[in-house]
């Protein structure tokens, strides 16, 4: 019962997920002025898809350097929101240049996968040297 109390949706992860997609939902609906172009359907989920592997990757960080710093929970909502800023940030720079968003999605899925693999064995570390 205390898992299912830790995904509310108040929990700022959650609420950061909500924005990014949401906010990537609402660049697809009206794509001309921010991509130029209409967007295919596949192309569509696919941005949305970019913007939230960005946020993990920006939240991944935050995770890394929340053990060795000794940072509360109180720090999660400010994490949060940086995080969603630069996964927007990301996504309309994306948007400017011409961009495969299929190869984005790739290079999206394993730069997390080996960004959050750096971030473990980084955090391993630091913890195993302040003992």
């Amino acid at each position: 019962m205390a898992f299912l109390g830790a995904l509310m949706v108040s929990d700022p992860v959650w609420l950061g997920t909500l924005a990014v997609v949401g906010a990537s939902v609402l660049m697809v609906l009206r794509p001309i002025p921010v991509f130029g172009r209409k967007l295919s359907l596949k192309e569509a989920l696919e941005v949305c898809w970019v913007a939230w592997f960005v946020y993990m990757g920006a939240f991944v960080a935050y995770i890394g350097l929340k053990i060795p710093l000794g940072l509360s929970r109180d720090a999660h909502a400010p994490a949060v929101g940086v995080a969603v800023c630069i996964s927007l940030i990301a996504v309309f720079w994306l948007a400017r240049v011409h961009t495969n968003w299929e190869r984005a999605v790739t290079k999206s899925i394993f730069g997390l996968l080996t960004f959050t693999l750096g971030v473990v064995g980084a955090t391993l570390l630091l913890a195993n040297a302040r003992h």
